[in-house]
């Protein structure tokens, strides 16, 4: 039941109780009004004939008879009346002839008692006409009628005025509101015909409707429209794959292309003018592109939706496609995107992009592996060398392993963030020939992810990829100089503990004050951090790596040239790099017992080594009989399974 009609129920209701309860009491009043004057007529008439009846009661006056027989006959609707004395005896009787065929029934008995002295000598009967009575009610219950039929008339005209100008407006009103809500459809309009409250309520709910609607209109062009481009934005071009579902035209043969662009070198525009030129080589470049893409393709293709994901990178989502379409249609856009000008001050900046592109049908519905596919697929572009376009499909053996691949950075961070890195130790041990016999180990990195426990083989490729290498570098010097830290003892009963850097870290001065500073603030000695860089990374920046070594040197921490041999000229950087310790790789000393040639290349790094007075540790040592080659060619230092594998760094406190 609705509000508007629960209160016309009510207003009508308590209308007619009010009228009902008003109709009654006047009926009540009446009737009392009547009984009333009843009783003032019978005393008018007892004192009218007082004397008579005294004289006819107490003397039987004859004459006292015929005087109360002749005033009753004066008396209007009095049909009878009988005296009777104190002995409750009738005395005298009259019947008026105009109602002598009444009945009992018929007429409205009133008894009065005779009283002289405070003495009662008799009583009086006297019956009035009911017809007289019964008319007068009837006249007055006919009044009543019609008033009570009046006021019912008013109440209904009374209901329809405040139904028709309150609640039915009020009505109204709700029922926009609720329309409103429901089907959010904002072009509900309510019709302003007074200037009162209700008038204005639907004023302001108009204007509210209006202002909504042009909110929500912007909001939803903010949620799928890119800010500084006008372009789409990335959650327009998810909403678009997931509605590959809900089309009329819905078909599952039908071949979609998720193109991924990236700029190469915008990075370079940004960093050299700054990012307000940044943004308005974007936004031109961007109008370039729609107007292309309107011009050129929209007859072409069914659909086709241009978007920017963010910072310098685009989306390009066409439906109906196959991978030499796709590829025309990239080639063009390539082309454009390279062909672009944009001149400042005299400048003329233009960029390269990089694209990558996935096909796929609608059997397949991971969204977020279609985005992620044609991220790695831009990616394997950039990392042939820029400005290429690669096309896959998406459930190929090779983007599959490039999406491996790219999984490991987040891997990494992650692991980096939680602590999931392990310091494994592995011992090397001094040849027994060596008079300082203390112990040094190497940190080994182990990764711990569900229960099991990865070697640096699994994503060392993926952090020099991702250049991830530093950090892995800095989590690895964090880690053991808070263990060394933590355990004094362990601490001085060692040399060293050496620890691998990459290419990336050596050729940073700040890695190297990062270092200094880590090791300041564990407040260790420096000598007991020995640091093992390749040939390889240390070539990739000469110069830095040397300033790296000698700014880490100088505070006492050691250097061992690792994996020596193995590089296109070792003696050369072996005599540029001032490290202290020659650690040469493993493929030398497996076959030492074997290979006369391997064994000769050995005993002349060893013999190098001694001239620039380095000493030298031997990888790989797996048995006895490479120990006793070792031995007789003075190699210092030994590491190895035979003598123990990688353990975790509290194996070696206990």
């Amino acid at each position: 039941m609705t509000l508007r009609l629960k209160l016309n129920l009510i207003l009508i209701l308590l209308l007619v109780l009010t009228n009902g309860t008003v109709a009654f009491l006047l009926v009540e009043k009446q009737r009392s009004l009547l009984s009333e004057s009843l009783n003032q007529q019978a005393n008018a008439i007892t004192s009218l004939v007082s004397q008579d009846t005294l004289q006819l009661l107490l003397l039987n006056s004859p004459d006292a008879a015929a005087d109360i027989i002749q005033k009753f006959q004066t008396v209007e609707n009095l049909a009878q009346f009988e005296l009777f004395n104190s002995e409750d005896r009738k005395v005298l009787n009259f019947i008026h002839p105009d109602y002598i065929h009444e009945t009992e029934e018929d007429l409205v008995l009133k008894v009065v008692p005779l009283k002289y002295s405070g003495e009662t000598f008799g009583h009086l009967k006297l019956y009035f006409a009911r017809d007289f009575f019964d008319s007068y009610l009837h006249e007055l219950n006919a009044f009543l009628a019609q008033l009570f039929l009046i006021i019912l008339f008013l109440t209904s005209l009374f209901a329809w005025f405040v139904d028709k100008y309150f609640t039915k407006r009020l009505s109204l009103l709700n029922q926009a509101l609720l329309s409103t809500a429901t089907t959010q459809d904002y072009s509900i309009k309510l019709p302003i015909n007074t200037q009162d409250e209700i008038g204005q309520a639907y004023k302001h709910f108009n204007q509210l409707v209006q202002n909504t609607d042009s909110l929500t209109s912007e909001l939803k062009k903010q949620a799928t429209q890119d800010n500084l481009t006008h372009l789409y934005n990335r959650f327009f071009i998810t909403q678009k794959l997931l509605e590959r579902f809900t089309y009329e035209s819905f078909n599952e043969n039908t071949t979609y292309a998720l193109c991924h662009f990236d700029l190469d070198q915008f990075k370079i525009i940004n960093d050299t003018y700054g990012h307000s030129i940044g943004d308005e080589f974007l936004k031109t470049l961007s109008e370039r592109l729609r107007l292309y893409i309107d011009k050129t393709f929209s007859h072409q293709q069914k659909n086709i939706f241009l978007g920017r994901l963010g910072g310098d990178e685009f989306a390009l989502l066409v439906e109906d496609t196959d991978k030499k379409k796709i590829k025309d249609v990239l080639n063009k856009l390539q082309k454009l995107i390279q062909d672009f000008e944009f001149n400042y001050l005299n400048q003329t900046l233009k960029v390269r992009v990089s694209i990558g592109a996935i096909l796929f049908d609608n059997h397949y519905k991971d969204n977020e592996a279609l985005l992620s596919g044609a991220d790695t697929a831009c990616y394997y572009s950039k990392k042939k060398g820029r400005g290429h376009i690669s096309i896959f499909d998406i459930e190929s053996e090779e983007l599959t392993s490039e999406k491996t691949i790219l999984s490991w950075f987040h891997r990494i961070q992650k692991a980096i963030k939680q602590e999931n890195f392990i310091v494994y130790l592995q011992p090397i041990q001094a040849s027994t020939k060596h008079k300082d016999q203390t112990p040094s180990y190497e940190a080994l990195i182990r990764l711990k992810e569900n229960e099991k426990i990865l070697t640096p083989f699994h994503f060392i490729e993926p952090a020099e990829r991702f250049n991830l290498t530093p950090e892995i570098d800095f989590y690895m010097v964090r880690k053991v100089v808070q263990h060394l830290q933590e355990n004094p003892l362990f601490l001085e009963k060692i040399k060293h503990i050496a620890i691998n850097l990459s290419g990336i870290t050596l050729s940073s001065q700040k890695s190297a004050q990062h270092i200094i500073d880590i090791i300041n603030q564990a407040e260790i000695p420096f000598d007991k951090l020995c640091f093992e860089v390749t040939e390889t990374s240390a070539l990739s920046n000469l110069n830095k790596a040397i300033a790296f070594i000698q700014q880490l040197s100088n505070k006492g921490c050691k250097f061992s040239l690792d994996d020596f041999g193995t590089g296109m000229a070792s003696f050369d950087y072996l005599y540029k790099l001032p490290v202290n310790y020659l650690k040469i790789d493993g493929s030398f000393i497996t076959d030492i017992a074997k290979d006369p040639v391997k064994k000769e290349m050995v005993i002349a790094m060893q013999k190098i080594a001694e001239l620039m007075e380095l000493e030298t540790v031997a990888e790989f040592v797996e048995n006895q009989e490479i120990i006793e080659e070792l031995d007789k060619i003075g190699i210092h230092y030994h590491q190895g399974y035979y003598y123990n594998s990688p353990q975790p760094f509290k194996t070696f406190l206990e």
